[in-house]
Order: C-alpha cells, then sequence, then structure tokens
C-alpha cells in the first residue's frame, strides 16, 4: 500500500497548485504528480495502516517500494529523473560544484535566472516523504509481527534520509512524518535532536541485525536482489551501511561537540562488522540498467544539466584521467561570443550563478552553452550511491589525522587508499597512471575559462598537491583529503555540500551573481542552508521551522553542526584539531 503525508513545501493540495512548485523537466507531464496529496489510489483504504500492520507479507512489500525512494525521492522509471531534478539538480548539485542547470527556465515552474535567488519555485522543501509511508509499518508492527529485522532496515534508511534533510535545510517535522502526523501544521525538530534520535536509532538496528542476522532468501524479500539494491543479500552490508552513517554524521558535528563526534566515530569503525571500505566489493548503491541514471538523462536528454565548472577546474588543474572517462568533449564548436574565437576541443563546465538567459542548450548542437560537457556513454548506467568506499576511506583518514582510532591506519594509508580505489573503481588499473598521479606536489597553474562567455572567466584556487607530505601542518593534509574525497565521491553532491560547508574544502568557486545578499549570504562563505519558501498554506510550519532553527529561514543561517570559523577567498579556514569541552548532545 502507498499512502502520502504532507511534506514540507506541500500542506494541501492547493498549495501545489498555487504556488507552482512542479519538477523542472524536459518534457510534458501526462499524468497526475506522484506526490500530490489525495490522489484515489492513497483514499482506497479507511484504515490509516492498511493490511501491512497485520500482514507481515504486505509490510514487506511496502518496505520493498521503500528503498528505490532514498536518493532521488521518488522510483525507478520515467518519474525519477523529475524526482531527482526537483530535489537535487536545480540546488545541490550546483552548490557542491559537480553539475550546473543551464536553463534560465522550465515548461513547469517560474523563472530560475540563478541559483541564489529567493524565493524561487525550486526551493520548496522535500517534495515526497514516501519512505516515511512505506517503512511506517514496519518502524511500528514488524516486531510484533516477528520480524523485528525489518524494523531495522527502516530504521536505517529512514535515518539516511533524515539526517541528509537536516544537513540541507537544518530541521524537519521528523517525529511528524514518521507518526504520518497529516493535519497541519507539522511540528519542526531541532537539527540537533533529530541527529541525536538518528544516532540512537542506528545503534538499535545494528543491535537488532547482529541478532537477527537474516538470510539471503529473507532479505530478498525487502530487497530486489536482481539489480543488485544496497546489500545484494547480506545483512552484514545494512550493518556496514548503518555504522557508515553514522561515521559521516559523527564527522558532520565535529566543531559542535568534537567529544561525540569522536565517540560515535570510533563506536562505527570499531564495531566488529564496522565500515565500508576497499576490502568490499561494491558500494551501497542502487543498481540498474533498465532505465539511464538521472544525471544522463536531464544532461543527454533533457540538455538541463552540463559539467561544473569548480570540478571541472580541479580535474584539470591535476591532469586527472578521470576528466575524459566521466565527462565528453565538445563535438560542436564553442565560439567565444564577444571575440568569436573558436575553442579547442576540450572538456568544459559551467560556471555556476551564471545569467543563462539567451545562452542556448536545447541541444549540444544548438550552440551558447549546448556543446558543453555531459556525462559521458561509459556512465550512461551509473549507479546511485548511497555510500561509497571511497567516503568511509577519506572519513578515516580524517579520523586518523584528529588522533582517532582507527584500527592503526594512519591517515597517509586511509587517504592514498580512497585515491587508489576510486582510479579502480572507474576502470583505471594502471599502477604506473595511479602512481604518477599521486606524486604530485603540487597542482598545476590553471585557470578557469568559459570559452563561451570569457565574462565568466575565474582563477583556479586549488593549489594543494596530491602527494602526501608528513611535514604539512594539520589543515594543509585536511586540505588534501577533503579535495581528493570530493573527487572521488562523485557525483555524490550532498556529501560534497555539506562537508565544503563544514571544512570550508574543496574551494569551490563562487556564484556569480547572488541575488540572496539582502538576505544575509556572502558570496565568498557560500549558501549556508537551503530555505524554505514561504506561501500562504505554510506560514505555521515555517514559524515551526524558524522556531528549530533559532535563526530565520534564510540561507545565510546555519545549521547546528555549521560552526563559523571560516575566512574569505583563498585563505584557509580553522578546522579546530583540538579537542573542545563537549557539550550535551
Amino acid at each position: 500500500m502507498r499512502k502520502t503525508i504532507y511534506s514540507i513545501g506541500f500542506l494541501i493540495l492547493e498549495s501545489v497548485l498555487s504556488v507552482g512548485l512542479f519538477t523542472a523537466c524536459g518534457d510534458q507531464f501526462q499524468e497526475e504528480y506522484p506526490w500530490m496529496i489525495g490522489r484515489q489510489e492513497d483514499m482506497d483504504n479507511t484504515n490509516e495502516e492498511g493490511a501491512g500492520a497485520t500482514d507481515i507479507t504486505v509490510l514487506e512489500k511496502e518496505l520493498r517500494g521503500a528503498i528505490p525512494y532514498m536518493i532521488s525521492y521518488t522510483k525507478g522509471g520515467s518519474w525519477q529523473p523529475h524526482a531527482y531534478q526537483y530535489q537535487r539538480s536545480n540546488s545541490i548539485d550546483n552548490y557542491a560544484g559537480y553539475w550546473t542547470t543551464t536553463k534560465s527556465t522550465f515548461a513547469f515552474g517560474g523563472p530560475l535566472p540563478t541559483l541564489y535567488t529567493f524565493p524561487n519555485d525550486y526551493l520548496g522543501g522535500p517534495m515526497d516523504n514516501t519512505i516515511f509511508t512505506q517503512s511506517y509499518n514496519a518502524i511500528h508492527h514488524a516486531t510484533e509481527l516477528g520480524k523485528p529485522e525489518w524494523r531495522a532496515i527502516a530504521l536505517i534508511i529512514q535515518a539516511y534520509q533524515g539526517h541528509e534533510i537536516v544537513d540541507f535545510y537544518g530541521a524537519a517535522p521528523f517525529s511528524d512524518w514518521r507518526n504520518l502526523q497529516r493535519n497541519p501544521p507539522l511540528t519542526y525538530e531541532r537539527g540537533e535532536d533529530i541527529y541525536t534520535q538518528i544516532f540512537n536509532d542506528l545503534d538499535e538496528a545494528i543491535r537488532i541485525l547482529k541478532e537477527r542476522q537474516p538470510s539471503r532468501d529473507e532479505i530478498a524479500k525487502i530487497e530486489d536482489l536482481t539489480i543488485q539494491t544496497l546489500s545484494n543479500g547480506d545483512w552484514r552490508m545494512w550493518v556496514k551501511f548503518a555504522n557508515s552513517i553514522k561515521m559521516r554524521m559523527a564527522m558532520n558535528i565535529v566543531k559542535y561537540d568534537a567529544g561525540t563526534a569522536q565517540q560515535k566515530f570510533e563506536q562505527a569503525v570499531t564495531d566488529d562488522i564496522g565500515v565500508l571500505n576497499e576490502t568490499d566489493a561494491r558500494d551501497i548503491a542502487y543498481y540498474q540498467e533498465q532505465n539511464a541514471c538521472c544525471l544522463w538523462t536531464l544532461g543527454n536528454s533533457w540538455h538541463d544539466i552540463r559539467l561544473g565548472a569548480t570540478l571541472e577546474n580541479i580535474l584539470k588543474r591535476y591532469n586527472h584521467p578521470l576528466l575524459t572517462r566521466w565527462f565528453d568533449t565538445n563535438s560542436y564548436p564553442i565560439k567565444e561570443k564577444g571575440s568569436g574565437i573558436q575553442a579547442p576541443i576540450d572538456v568544459y563546465g559551467v560556471r555556476a550563478g551564471i545569467n543563462m538567459r539567451n545562452n542556448n542548450t536545447t541541444g549540444k548542437d544548438k550552440g551558447g552553452y549546448g556543446p558543453f560537457s555531459t556525462l559521458s556513454g561509459d556512465f550512461k548506467y551509473m549507479p546511485q550511491a548511497f555510500f561509497k568506499r571511497t567516503e568511509s576511506l577519506f572519513l578515516m583518514a580524517e579520523g586518523a589525522l584528529r588522533g582517532w582510532n582507527t584500527l592503526g591506519r594512519t591517515a597517509k594509508d586511509l587517504y592514498e587508499a580512497g585515491i587508489r580505489l576510486c582510479f579502480q573503481e572507474n576502470g583505471i588499473t594502471d599502477e604506473t597512471v595511479i602512481n604518477q598521479y599521486m606524486e604530485q606536489t603540487k597542482a598545476q597553474d590553471i585557470d578557469y575559462v568559459d570559452p563561451y562567455n570569457n565574462e565568466n572567466n575565474i582563477a583556479g584556487r586549488v593549489k594543494v598537491g596530491v602527494k602526501w607530505d608528513e611535514t604539512n601542518t594539520n589543515e594543509e593534509k585536511l586540505e588534501k583529503i577533503i579535495t581528493q574525497k570530493y573527487i572521488a565521491n562523485f557525483p555524490m553532491s550532498a556529501e560534497a555540500w555539506t562537508t565544503f560547508r563544514r571544512t570550508g574544502y574543496p574551494r569551490i568557486f563562487p556564484v556569480d551573481v547572488n541575488n540572496m545578499k539582502d538576505q544575509g549570504v556572502d558570496t565568498e562563505l557560500q549558501l549556508r542552508r537551503i530555505p524554505i519558501e514561504e506561501t500562504a498554506n505554510n506560514t505555521l510550519e515555517i514559524a515551526s521551522l524558524v522556531q528549530a532553527l533559532g535563526q530565520p529561514n534564510t540561507g545565510a543561517s546555519r545549521v547546528f553542526w555549521d560552526k563559523q570559523t571560516e575566512t574569505r577567498g583563498e585563505q584557509s579556514p580553522d578546522n579546530e584539531f583540538t579537542l573542545v569541552i563537549p557539550v550535551n548532545f
């Protein structure tokens, strides 16, 4: 059974229609939006909980239906890119510097002159809370039906989405979502309180799974093992997933409460099953070959995104072999609009936050930013990763740098293992190539050049080399770790943007046009959280959000773990490698 609950941006169906918070798209929809409130299929059961509350077979089908929603908030197939575009592509992918939205407007929703304009129709909050509806009975009834392991799985998938939403927006009605609260207003909770709940949920899930140890046949009831979804039938991978989320969250709070951060981090790493690492065969991801990945569809079919200038420049400054493996070169000429000079064939990215009006991107052969780089054909079916092994290795490298327990592995060892794995999992196994890359002592002096409009040129910012040097300061070592992590974790933009806000690394290019200055958003420090547009229908929710944040609903307000220690421009931030006094977390 599929049910719908109120989301941040949608309190009632009328709010959807009045503010136009529709997904941007390359072609027109012919069906009703799947997240709309009041769909007939949601009204067929008079029992709020449905048959899954008493029938374990139905509950398992519900949980099986929850898993594909974890990253793009909707199932695979034709709907998936639309939801991904709203939730990630028109915001977080750009803020992370991986991709740039190259349209000024879409068929649905209002103009998007720059990503730093507020309000706009693409900053409405999470559009779909299907994970909470699909996993409700697993949370509340699986144990009484004799399958506590399904409660454990549900806790993990809710933890995954819950912590990311806190990281994006700063607060959320987490308990109301979990309890299927339908009557507005929903009550927003503080980000730190949600983090505490999620830490507890993950600990419970890990304990249950170790006790129950469900078989592959059992896991096949809630996972589609024909496409190797997430665990590929091994319950230990769910435990590793839970521990890895816990490790990520722990590092997120290192400036907020270093003592708790170290405690949670070490619990995850030293657990007898532990976290993901290079000995695991695969990432925690949603694998499919039936449908092209969202990034391919958005770039190559709809022509709505192009490679981001930040990632392009970083890869070029390191002469990274993955530049031309991940991205295509321009197959049609690019001429500078002022001088008419034609650019050489190369991989080209687009700077975020530039004026996209009258810059044609309707096709690779249509001029403007159309010929700029998209995902290469080798990655048309790129898995949608929830957690990558490379992220685990670089998180542990940072932990080792801070003096935390990483089972005897050094920061250097973990850092180099992360780089090597990045090459290997992307099909580059030549040791000579890998070693040459890792021996670079400094980045090359290559600036970003926009071959279509030189007014957007900007000096390259990343200067640290790749080679590990024990004589570097901890801050320099951290910048190396985070910069290589940024490359290796592509295309996981949520983690990249969170880490940038937490550490100041990598040195992401600021937007050219900042229309949020009146909200206090500093162009160099960049957006600190995604503000949520207020409408006539969500006034009470916004009031609850502001109370939970303890700050205004602006892009300058910070999520709870985002302690203000940055400096502007090319100066280095202070990432506080000395232990601070713990607070009550």
